[in-house]
C-alpha cells in the first residue's frame, strides 16, 4: 500500500515539472564604471582629506548615489559619509584605515563596493629614529626621507634626558599584522636603574619607562639586548633574566607587550639571547657558570637550564665553556656563534648547530682560536649577517669576517679616521649601516661587495649607536 501511495504521488508531480518552461536567463544589470579611485590615499593630519571619483553607468534607467565608510579597528567603530565625494578634515590618528566606497543604484537596489585605505600621516610616519651619544649625553633624532635630520628630538620635546649610556631604539612591529606598522619605539641605555623608555611611533612621545612595562614593576631594570618578537612585543634580557612581552590580547591594548614573571630558575644570562622563531626553544649563556642554558618555549617560556642532549663533546662542551663572552649570536634560526676569552686570555671563536627534535640538541663543531684578536678592542660592535658572515669594527675600520675560510678583509670605506661607532645588518644581509661621530653610512654587502658607500646621512648629534628604520 505504502509504495502505491508513493507511485501515485510522483505521477501527480511529473506534469508540473513538464510544463515548467520558465525562462531562467537572467541578464544583471551593467555595472558602472568608477576611475579617479586609488588603493591608497596618505593624508597627513590636519590636512584635507577629498576623494572624488567618476562613477557613469551604461544603463539608461540607473540612479547611482555614492556613501563613504572608514572603520577604526581600535576604536571599534567607523565613520561614514553620504555624496559624490569624500571631503573631511583628516583628525584620526596616524594610522592605516581600511575604507570602503559603495556605490547603490536606485533603480533596482543593487550595490557595489570598492575598497580603498587611508594612510594618516605624521611628519615621524616615514624616516629613521637615530640613537646617539653626544658629549656623554644620549641623543634621539629623526631623519625623513630627503635626509633632513630633527637633531636630539627627544629632549627637545620632553624635560629630561634619555638613559645614559645608549644602546638600542627598537621598532616593535607585528608580523601578522602589518597594516598596524610600527608599535611603538623602545629606546634602552645601560645607566640608571630604569634604563628604557617606549615612545609613541607618531609622534615619539613617552609612553612608559621600562620599570613600568612590567605588571609587578622592580626596583631596577636594567636591559641587555632586545628586540621585536614576531607579535610585535618586547623581548630579551633586563636584569640577567629572560622576558617576553604578553601578546596575549589585543595588540592595541594598553597591555598588550608588558612583562609578567621571567622563567623560574637560578641563572643569570649573557646581555644577548637566541630568540628561535620557527621551533619551540631559546638559548641563553649564564654568565656564572659559563654554559649554554635553555628554554623551552611552548607559548610560555620554561628554564631548563642544561637539561638538554648534546651530539659530542669532541670540540667543547656547551655545558661548560669557560668563556667571557663579547657577543653571541644565533643565525637563520640555526648554527650558534660564540667569540669570547678563556682563562688563558686568548680569543676563542665556537659554533653549534642547535635543533629541536621532541627535545633540544645542540652539536658542536669547533672551537678555535680567533686568527686576528689583535682587532678586538672593548668598543668593538659586531653584526653577523644570514649569510653566515660576521662584520665587526676595529677603530676606524669595518671588517668582514668569513668563518667559512677564517678570511679577514677591511671595507672598502674610508671614515676619515673616525672611530666606528655602530654596525647594523639591514635589508636580508645586503647593507650595512655604519656609524661615526655625525653620520650614519648605507653601504653595499650584496654578494661581490665590500661595503661601497650607497649614502650617508650628515648632522647627526655624536656618535651614532642604534638606528630604526620606518617605511
Amino acid at each position: 500500500m505504502r509504495l502505491i501511495i508513493i507511485t501515485c504521488t510522483a505521477l501527480l508531480l511529473l506534469p508540473g515539472c513538464y510544463k515548467d518552461k520558465g525562462n531562467y536567463d537572467y541578464q544583471f544589470p551593467p555595472t558602472p564604471a568608477i576611475s579617479g579611485l586609488d588603493s591608497l590615499y596618505e593624508v597627513f593630519i590636519g590636512d584635507t582629506l577629498f576623494i572624488k571619483p567618476t562613477v557613469t553607468s551604461t544603463n539608461p534607467q540607473a540612479d547611482l548615489h555614492l556613501s563613504w565608510r572608514i572603520d577604526i579597528p581600535k576604536e571599534f567603530r567607523d565613520t561614514s559619509f553620504n555624496g559624490p565625494e569624500l571631503k573631511m578634515v583628516f583628525n584620526l590618528n596616524p594610522e592605516l584605515f581600511p575604507a570602503r566606497l559603495t556605490i547603490t543604484d536606485s533603480s533596482n537596489g543593487m550595490k557595489y563596493f570598492h575598497k580603498f585605505y587611508i594612510q594618516g600621516k605624521t611628519d615621524f610616519t616615514t624616516g629613521m629614529v637615530v640613537l646617539s651619544q653626544e658629549s656623554g649625553i644620549s641623543q634621539l633624532s629623526f631623519i625623513k626621507p630627503d635626509n633632513t635630520v630633527y637633531p636630539r628630538i627627544y629632549s627637545a620635546t620632553h624635560d629630561e634626558d634619555l638613559a645614559g649610556g645608549p644602546q638600542q631604539v627598537i621598532a616593535l612591529r607585528n608580523r601578522d599584522i602589518p597594516s598596524a606598522g610600527v608599535l611603538c619605539y623602545w629606546v634602552t641605555g645601560s645607566e640608571g636603574n630604569d634604563a628604557g623608555v617606549q615612545l609613541d611611533p607618531n609622534t615619539l612621545l613617552k609612553k612608559r619607562s621600562l620599570r613600568y612595562n612590567f605588571f609587578d614593576p622592580p626596583l631596577a631594570a636594567r636591559p641587555g639586548y632586545l628586540e621585536s618578537s614576531p607579535q610585535g612585543v618586547l623581548r630579551g634580557v633586563v636584569n640577567g633574566k629572560l622576558y617576553v612581552g604578553s601578546s596575549f590580547t589585543y595588540y592595541a591594548s594598553e597591555v598588550y607587550g608588558m612583562f609578567g614573571l621571567p622563567p623560574e630558575g637560578d641563572y643569570e644570562l649573557y646581555p644577548r639571547a637566541a630568540f628561535n622563531t620557527v621551533q619551540p626553544y631559546f638559548l641563553g649563556y649564564d654568565i656564572n657558570r659559563k654554559q649554554i642554558v635553555a628554554f623551552t618555549n611552548f607559548g610560555i617560556p620554561a628554564y631548563i637550564g642544561t637539561d638538554y642532549q648534546v651530539a659530542n663533546t669532541t670540540e667543547f662542551d656547551p655545558k661548560n665553556m669557560g668563556l667571557e663572552l663579547i657577543y653571541f649570536q644565533q643565525i637563520n634560526n640555526n648554527n650558534c656563534f660564540a667569540f669570547g676569552t678563556a682563562t688563558d686570555g686568548k680569543l676563542y671563536e665556537l659554533k653549534f648547530g642547535a635543533a629541536f627534535m621532541g627535545f633540544i640538541q645542540l652539536t658542536p663543531e669547533y672551537k678555535r682560536a680567533f686568527s686576528r684578536a689583535d682587532l678586538i678592542t672593548p668598543t668593538t660592535q659586531w653584526a653577523g649577517a644570514p649569510s653566515e658572515v660576521f662584520y665587526f669594527s676595529s677603530g676606524d675600520k669595518i671588517y668582514r669576517y668569513n668563518p667559512l675560510n677564517q678570511d679577514i678583509t677591511a671595507l672598502n670605506t674610508d671614515f676619515g679616521g673616525k672611530p666606528v661607532s655602530m654596525v647594523k645588518v639591514e635589508d636580508n644581509g645586503n647593507t650595512l649601516i655604519a656609524g661615526v661621530e655625525g653620520t650614519v653610512y648605507f653601504l653595499d654587502i650584496s654578494p661581490g661587495k665590500f661595503g661601497d658607500v650607497l649614502k650617508k646621512i650628515d648632522g647627526i648629534p655624536g656618535n651614532p649607536i642604534d638606528v630604526a628604520i620606518r617605511q
